[in-house]
C-alpha cells in the first residue's frame, strides 16, 4: 500500500469537511442566532429562557441559521468568478468543493428552515419565506445593483430580531432593536462595497463606489452613522432602558465615534477593512446594550 494515499485521503476528506463549513460562514450564522435571540428578549427578557418559549426561540433561531447558512452557499455558487479575483481562499475558488454541493446545500438548508417555521407560527412561515425570497432576488439580481442590494440585506438582518421576539412578548423593542439592526448592517454592506471593488469592477459590477466615486460610497456610510448615533437614545427616551444600558451604549456610541473619525480623516477607502471589522465590534456592542436594557427593564 502507498503510504501517501493513507495520509492524503482522510486529509482531503478534513479540508472538504472544513471547506463545507466555511461555506456557509458560521461567523454570519452566529450572527443571525445572536439577533434572533437578541428579539426573544427583547420581546420577553429573561422570561424566554423558559421550557415552553426557550423551545420556540431554540426552533426559531435553528431555522434562521439555516436558511441564512444556505443563503451563503447560494451566494458563493452564484459569485464564484469573482470570488476567484476578491476570495480566492474561498472553498469554490480553492477547489475543496464545487458550486453543485453548494447549490444542494442551499436547496437542503432553505428547505428544513421553512419547514421549522410550520412548527411556530403563519407569521413565522410568512417571514421565513420572505427572507428566503428577498435573499434569492439579491443572490441573483441585486447583489451588484446600487444600494438595492444593500438595503435588501440590511432588511433581512433586522428581520431576524422580529423573527426571535414574534409571540414572546412586547414588540416595541423588538422594532427598535431591528431599526439598529438595519442601520448598522447598510452602513456594514456599502463599506463592503467598498472592500470589494477592484473584483466587482471586473465583474461588472455597479455598486456605489463604482457607479459614483468611493468617496460617494464614504459619505453615504458617514450619513448612515451620523443617523445611527443620533437615534441611540431612543431606547432611554421611550422604552424607560437605563443602568447598565447607558453604560453599554457609551461603548457602541464610542465605536461609532471611531469609525466616522477613520471616515472623516484622509483616504478612508482604503481602511474599509478596518471599518468593516469596526463596525462589526459596534453591532455586537450594540445588542449587547439592548439585551441587557430589556433584561433590567421587565425584570423590575
Amino acid at each position: 500500500m502507498n503510504p501517501s494515499t493513507v495520509t492524503i485521503a482522510p486529509a482531503g476528506w478534513l479540508r472538504r469537511a472544513w471547506g463545507l463549513v466555511r461555506l456557509v460562514r458560521p461567523g454570519n450564522v452566529a450572527m443571525i442566532c445572536v439577533g434572533v435571540g437578541l428579539g426573544g428578549v427583547l420581546a420577553g427578557g429573561v422570561d424566554v429562557l423558559q421550557a415552553e418559549p426557550g423551545m420556540q426561540l431554540l426552533v426559531a433561531a435553528l431555522s434562521a441559521a439555516l436558511i441564512g447558512g444556505g443563503a451563503s452557499s447560494l451566494n458563493d455558487a452564484l459569485d464564484l468568478e469573482v470570488d476567484r479575483l476578491n476570495r480566492p481562499e474561498r472553498p469554490l475558488p480553492a477547489g475543496l468543493l464545487s458550486a453543485g454541493t453548494a447549490r444542494l446545500l442551499w436547496g437542503i438548508g432553505s428547505g428544513a428552515g421553512v419547514m421549522l417555521a410550520f412548527s411556530l407560527s403563519s407569521m413565522h412561515v410568512a417571514l421565513a419565506l420572505g427572507a428566503l425570497g428577498l435573499m434569492v432576488v439579491y443572490n441573483v439580481y441585486l447583489k451588484r445593483t446600487m444600494l438595492v442590494g444593500n438595503l435588501v440585506v440590511a432588511l433581512v438582518t433586522g428581520l431576524a430580531l422580529v423573527y426571535g421576539g414574534w409571540g414572546l412578548g412586547r414588540m416595541a423593542p423588538v422594532f427598535v432593536g431591528a431599526g439598529f439592526a438595519f442601520l448598522t448592517t447598510l452602513a456594514h454592506e456599502i463599506v463592503k462595497d467598498l472592500e470589494d471593488r477592484a473584483g466587482d469592477a471586473a465583474a461588472g459590477a455597479r455598486t456605489l463606489p463604482l457607479v459614483y466615486h468611493p468617496r460617494v460610497a464614504v459619505c453615504a456610510v458617514v450619513g448612515v452613522l451620523v443617523v445611527t448615533l443620533l437615534l441611540t437614545p431612543m431606547p432611554f427616551l421611550l422604552l424607560d432602558y437605563r443602568g447598565l444600558f447607558l453604560l453599554l451604549l457609551l461603548v457602541s456610541d464610542a465605536l461609532l465615534l471611531q469609525v466616522l473619525w477613520i471616515l472623516l480623516g484622509p483616504g478612508p477607502e482604503e481602511h474599509a477593512g478596518r471599518v468593516s471589522r469596526l463596525l462589526k465590534a459596534v453591532m455586537i456592542a450594540g445588542m449587547i446594550a439592548l439585551a441587557f436594557g430589556a433584561i433590567v427593564r421587565l425584570g423590575e
